[in-house]
């Protein structure tokens, strides 16, 4: 009888510790790719490989800035404020500059599965077509 009863309070030992071990074990998922951060690249305008100086600074709150221009810490680089959103992997953005009066874009493409590179075409005011391609790798 006490060999019985050592096997049972064993047996139910090991069976609480698994269960305790597999219980607590926290999943550590990977994290999400974002488009959170500092986008470079080029645009061009209507059918020319994209050449022009372009970046995104992509902020968590939904906003974006718009960089028109190489140097981005110039004064004489433009500027522009707007807002993006992320359906899948396109990208949509609406942007204003507001130097020079009031002119506004729009953009839309695609973001590769790792959130790394993005591509798409630009246009004036909600028109995300029309006016030329670009790229931007995240830095």
């Amino acid at each position: 009888m006490t060999i019985m009863k050592t096997r049972s309070l064993l047996t139910f030992a090991i069976g609480l510790g698994t269960l305790i071990y597999f219980g607590c074990k926290k999943d550590n998922p990977e994290p999400k790719p974002s488009m959170v951060g500092f986008w470079q690249g080029k645009y061009g305008v209507g059918d020319d490989y994209p050449s022009n100086g372009y970046a995104f600074l992509f902020r968590a709150d939904g906003t974006i800035r718009v960089f028109n221009g190489t140097d981005t810490t110039s004064a004489a680089v433009s500027k522009a404020e707007g807002i993006y959103s992320i359906l899948g992997s396109t990208v949509t953005a609406r942007y204003t500059y507001m130097s020079d009066g009031e002119d506004t874009f729009s953009f839309a493409g695609k973001v590769n599965a790792q959130f790394t590179f993005l591509e798409g075409t630009w246009g004036t005011g909600d028109n995300t077509v029309g006016n030329g391609k670009y790229f931007v790798v995240k830095q």
